[in-house]
């Protein structure tokens, strides 16, 4: 803080001169590696999806399937007559090339072990929020990244030896993957200003889409190759990634901005008051807030109640497009394998464009006035929701294997709908409670979970001979889901903060009244960052007006007063 300011503050809260898309802006520094993060982590989790492919002898498992519909009213898609012709010309070695791994897993056993992770997920979730905002994200994000790290660098080892050790491994795994957005969503509200983190959710949760638009080919590439032995260099590389990320992480960030080596002041200062009055935090602490945890008026929040709501239906969606789209293109497009991959990427790729074009053109909006930020969630959010279920609808009715454009149009336009979310209810997540933001991302991702479980639970539900009658059942359910996320956010969701949540004045500044002398100046500083001692300090630093007009005197930060952020 002894650094010299120029002898004039520029107004700071009016025009920052380190925009977001600077290079020396070390708040987008810090949204990059959140996003290169969540990649690794969710790049680690998902490649055993892919892995399985040449880890497994799926032709020592015979698996039985019918020719008819139950009831016998609908012949089964397998059969449709339009597409009869482009199965056969297929063929059996087509489908079965690659197929031949040397581990005899059953499809019970390869369900079990990609769904570990969730499990395990399960019991941390709904605590590592807390834990981020107090002892700080910067590390519970390095633990919960570097957990995924060592089980995957030992996957290819464990899974030539025993199941159940493989299986117990990707369970201490979800015990990690349970940290990481809780503590991206913690790191979020201590560096982003409210009125970017609409810009910064979108680029960090990018990395969601980046593992499956980059991460999957890549898994699908080395499993193809002699290189580290086949399938074992996809767990290697991703091991060295994530090693990679670790360092520069560790390197690089600080849990708060003014803990930070790198940031210039006057970045710091821009975050400093554009968060000023949205966290009740102590300088130097690693707490995000430093108030106790109003739990009873949180959990009877309505605005909460309308961020889980739209979750469940966001994880619905997501967890039934990710795991069972290329199901989906196989029974009822009859999909070649080689172009399954096309399909079951493309939504995913256009969710990673134009959820980082919605994040940039939000925020535009509200900084500029022309929206407020609860009305900048719910048009996202709602038209989101809406929008995708429009798209389910369409993949109900009016697509079957000779419509395959159509579905490709769909899956596209659901992917843009879908990405809506990041600047409806995820942003207010992130705005709701800045100081229990942590806690929040908690709850909503236990909340998520159950939508996550869900999905996974009605196909296997409703999706017994994969016929397009059953396939249009879950589409439907799907679709009403969201209609209905989205009609409540209409009417309870906000961005606005919360009474419950606002930070409580300084105990010490109860009965303060301003003063006409030197101290009034000094009002500016009484924000949360700061305690009573530091206060005090600053005041007594203070130099008289006949210091500060001293020909010649450089301007230091004890001279800042009311007038510098106009």
């Amino acid at each position: 803080m002894s650094a010299p300011l120029p002898s004039k503050m520029p107004p700071i809260s009016s025009k920052c001169k380190t925009p977001i898309f600077a290079i020396n802006s070390i708040r987008l520094h810090i949204g990059v590696l959140l996003m290169l993060g969540l990649f690794c982590a969710t790049s680690m989790r998902v490649n055993m999806s892919m892995a399985v492919v040449c880890m497994v002898n799926e032709t020592a498992y015979e698996r039985e399937r019918p020719s008819i519909w139950v009831n016998g009213s609908e012949v089964l898609s397998d059969y449709h007559p339009s597409c009869a012709a482009s199965v056969a010309d297929s063929g059996d070695s087509a489908v079965a090339s690659g197929y031949a791994g040397t581990l005899l897993w059953t499809p019970k056993q390869i369900s079990l072990l990609l769904s570990a992770t969730f499990y395990g997920g399960l019991v941390t979730t709904w605590w590592s929020g807390t834990l981020a905002d107090r002892v700080g994200p910067k590390m519970t994000l390095l633990f919960g990244v570097l957990d995924c790290v060592v089980v995957t660098a030992l996957t290819p080892f464990l899974a030539e030896r025993s199941f159940v050790a493989l299986f117990v491994a990707r369970l201490i795994m979800g015990l990690g993957e349970g940290f990481i957005f809780p503590s991206i969503s913690s790191m979020s509200a201590r560096w982003f200003p409210p009125q970017e983190r609409s810009t910064f959710a979108a680029i960090y949760t990018s990395g969601n889409q980046l593992a499956s638009v980059l991460g999957l080919p890549l898994a699908s590439a080395l499993c193809g190759t002699t290189f580290l032995g086949g399938w074992p260099s996809i767990f290697y590389v991703f091991s060295v990634l994530g090693i990679s990320w670790c360092i520069l992480w560790t390197v690089i960030t600080s849990n708060s901005p003014d803990a930070n080596k790198f940031i210039s002041t006057e970045e710091m200062l821009y975050i400093h008051e554009q968060t000023a009055g949205h966290l009740a935090k102590k300088s130097g602490s690693s707490k995000l807030s430093t108030t106790k945890i109003p739990w009873i008026r949180l959990l009877t929040s309505l605005a909460l109640f309308a961020n889980l709501v739209a979750q469940i239906s966001f994880n619905f969606s997501a967890a039934l497009l990710q795991s069972y789209l290329p199901t989906y293109t196989m029974q009822v497009l009859r999909v070649p394998l080689s172009q399954n991959g096309i399909y079951t990427m493309l939504p995913f790729l256009t969710q990673m464009i134009s959820k980082n074009i919605f994040g940039i053109l939000s925020d535009s909006l509200k900084k500029k006035g022309h929206i407020s930020d609860t009305m900048a969630v719910k048009v996202f959010q709602v038209s989101g929701n809406l929008g995708a279920a429009c798209c389910f609808m369409v993949l109900a009715f009016f697509v079957d294997c000779t419509t395959k454009p159509l579905a490709m149009l769909a899956l596209a336009f659901y992917g843009i709908f879908f990405s809506a979310g990041i600047c409806g209810f995820f942003t207010s997540q992130l705005s709701i409670a800045p100081p229990f933001t942590g806690t929040v991302m908690s709850i909503s991702m236990l909340f998520g979970t159950i939508g996550n479980a869900a999905s996974p639970g009605l196909v296997g539900l409703l999706n017994k001979y994969g016929s397009e009658a059953e396939w249009r059942v879950i589409w439907i359910l799907t679709a009403v889901i969201n209609v209905i996320a989205g009609t409540f956010y209409l009417f309870f969701g906000t961005a606005e903060i919360q009474d419950w949540a606002k930070p409580a004045v300084l105990p010490s500044d109860k009965n303060a009244q301003p003063e006409a002398s030197s101290d009034s100046d000094l009002e500016v500083y009484k924000t949360a960052y700061m305690t009573p001692d530091e206060l005090e300090a600053i005041k007594n630093a203070m130099p008289t007006k006949a210091d500060i007009s001293r020909p010649g005197r450089t301007r230091r930060i004890s001279d800042i007063s009311k007038s510098d952020f106009p």
